[in-house]
């Protein structure tokens, strides 16, 4: 009546006298508990009650009081045998009563999985199941295969209800768990393994264990895809995807699964959030030192994203693991909001005077920082402390902050570069990555404040995920205006869709006159560390200023890799040949200006002249240079130097390919 549901009296009375017939039961129980009354009977007694209420944590608790009061009980009454009956067993449980137990434990899960048909969403059945296997573990009551089966339970309960978030967090315990029974087991293997002969049966074991041998990420992988298939709308599976290893998935496959689901239920903000990971994913990976420098007796580190070093435990030490004494800097990373951030990617460590580096011929550097988007689910790493139970006695399963990282890098003086102007240490990575405007210090770089400012659209490429380029990132723009097309309102595809758009206009600033004008500074040379500011800038003015190659073959330009035109118009450059080595690297240049300059000496033999040319050079500006001069006078039928065609162009001449 009036839109009101009627009450079922006698449905709500049935349920008010099962309580009433439980109340003198469980109060009994309860006094039972206080009174440290164990008693099997009781155990019998409560599974009944929590069979149809398993909300009563007084009850849980009683039962897991039995069984620890019980394996007291037995361990108390072996210290009461004579000393010649104890043997090896004295202070462990006897493989009897072990196995008495193990059956006990076995049969409590059982329980516990048949009221969870019932009550799946019940946190007080999850936490005494998850109890279950803890007790089994500090008791060597299970095994790997029983662990895993576990999993297999937590897959065939998602199966029922993926979005069961106390299943999820039961699952993410058991993989914790496999993990400290693993490193468990390592631990009790005897060091020295080859000195020990196993027989058959062990053998067979080993292989047994081996074949059971766990993968987290392939674990991952597998649920995730088949409870996406089953529910696109499945925010869980999708998460776990975040911790999967790159090798593991397919792009195109995986692009056609976002797909699809976007397309299915284009207002999923779960789908989109992933969508826009899987893109532009960054940082999810451990650190990695990009390269180091030393001026003036300064360590200059370069790290490939921004991050934060604990300062007070990053140390230098010398081949005797003696500490190295010096002061810890940082170049400062200005924001949007113009405050300076704690990160930088570049940090500076000024020896003392009183340490002479020449006594030294390698160092160690173990550098301590904070990141806090890598997901690592093998990890043990819980807040609650929930299986810090597992650990005692085991040092080195006892976690450090989840956040923090440590990085051991060996420095080597004999690998760093014999240049006058700059040392680099030439056991460097291949990418590098900046955000935000960078701004030093220091006096010296006041000649290059201008490269800062391209640093913000510079940076791209680093952004995007692995094997992503800008031209999938122009079809992917394509699905999403056609999406678009059927779904004009929908925020998420806009908001994906502005994103895309803006990593992919960023690609075509080739196309752009924007260039970097260091022009006309009287530039000596490159210095190191601050040029690398310049590394994904793609085209550089450095006419008229003093540069000359280097002859020790080492050059600072050539560790612009993203260079496509250079101009050194008007510069000191005497060997094209020496320049052209200088710039190996340089495999994506296209244009390079070294007009007036000399090049070459008056007496080159330019019919027999060669020089090293970059992959996808296209075009040299030689005008004005001594190999004009000799080709207007002794080599005028030379058409052609090196792999380069000698082209006139008004008054300019030009190598093209």
């Amino acid at each position: 009546m009036h839109g009101r549901k009627a009450n079922n009296y006698k449905e709500e009375n049935g349920k008010l006298e099962k309580v009433k017939e439980l109340i003198p039961v469980v109060n009994d129980l309860i006094i039972k508990k206080k009174e440290s009354k164990y008693e099997k009977k009781y155990i019998q007694m409560s599974s009944a009650i929590l069979s149809k209420c398993p909300y009563i944590q007084t009850l849980w608790n009683y039962r897991k009081e039995y069984f620890e009061f019980i394996k007291d009980e037995h361990l108390s009454r072996n210290e009461k045998l004579p000393n010649d009956t104890k043997g090896d067993s004295e202070g462990k449980i006897s493989e009897e009563f072990k196995n008495e137990l193990k059956e006990m434990m076995e049969n409590e899960n059982s329980m516990i999985e048949d009221i969870l048909v019932k009550f799946s969403k019940c946190n007080e059945l999850w936490f005494h199941k998850l109890w279950i296997i803890k007790y089994c573990i500090k008791n060597d009551l299970i095994d790997l295969k029983y662990l895993l089966n576990e999993l297999e339970y937590c897959k065939n309960s998602l199966h029922i209800d993926d979005r069961n978030y106390h299943c999820w967090n039961y699952r993410s315990y058991i993989i914790s768990c496999i993990n400290i029974y693993e490193k468990k087991a390592k631990e009790k293997l005897p060091k020295n393994m080859d000195s020990i002969e196993i027989n058959e049966n062990d053998k067979n074991k080993d292989v047994e264990q081996n074949v059971n041998n766990f993968n987290v990420q392939t674990s991952n992988c597998k649920l995730s895809k088949l409870l996406i298939e089953r529910n696109f709308s499945n925010f869980s599976a999708w998460y776990l995807k975040y911790s999967l290893k790159e090798e593991l998935i397919n792009i195109n496959e995986e692009l056609e699964l976002i797909k699809n689901a976007i397309f299915t239920d284009p207002s999923d903000q779960s789908l989109w959030e992933y969508y826009r990971w899987f893109l532009f994913k960054k940082g999810k990976h451990e650190e990695e030192i990009f390269f180091i420098t030393l001026e003036n007796n300064s360590f200059y580190i370069f790290f490939q994203n921004i991050v934060k070093i604990n300062i007070d435990k990053s140390k230098f030490y010398d081949s005797k693991n003696e500490e190295i004494c010096g002061e810890w800097d940082r170049q400062f990373i200005i924001n949007n909001s113009g405050n300076k951030n704690l990160e930088s990617c570049i940090y500076i460590f000024k020896v003392n005077e009183s340490v002479n580096l020449s006594n030294f011929s390698c160092l160690k550097l173990s550098i301590c920082y904070y990141k806090y988007n890598i997901h690592t689910p093998q990890n043990i790493n819980y807040e609650e402390n929930v299986l810090q139970d597992l650990v005692i006695g085991y040092d080195n399963l006892i976690q450090n902050d989840k956040n923090q990282y440590n990085i051991i890098y060996e420095i080597n003086f004999e690998n760093f570069s014999k240049n006058s102007h700059f040392k680099l240490l030439l056991n460097y990575s291949e990418e590098n990555s900046k955000e935000d405007q960078i701004v030093c210090k220091n006096n010296c770089v006041k000649a290059y404040t201008n490269l800062y400012k391209y640093i913000n659209d510079t940076n791209i490429r680093l952004n995007l995920a692995k094997n992503v380029n800008f031209s999938l990132l122009n079809l992917e723009l394509e699905q999403i205006n056609e999406l678009l097309c059927l779904e004009s309102d929908c925020k998420y595809a806009l908001f994906t869709k502005q994103k895309v758009y803006d990593y992919y206009r960023s690609s075509k600033n080739e196309d752009s006159d924007e260039i970097l004008d260091l022009s006309g500074l009287n530039i000596e040379n490159i210095i190191y560390p601050f040029m690398i500011e310049a590394f994904y800038i793609q085209r550089i003015n450095l006419s008229n200023n003093l540069l000359f190659e280097s002859w020790s073959g080492k050059c600072t330009i050539n560790f612009l890799y993203n260079l496509k035109e250079l101009h050194l118009r008007s510069n000191k450059i005497k060997q094209l040949s020496i320049l052209m080595k200088n710039l190996y690297n340089l495999k994506l240049l296209e244009i390079l200006d070294v007009s007036n300059n000399e090049l070459v000496k008056l007496d080159e033999e330019l019919d027999k002249y060669e020089f090293d040319t970059p992959p996808l050079l296209k075009e040299i500006n030689i005008s004005n240079s001594n190999i004009v001069l000799l080709l207007n006078d002794k080599y005028k039928k030379v058409n052609k130097l090196s792999n380069l065609h000698v082209t006139f162009k008004g008054d300019e001449v030009v190598l093209l390919r």
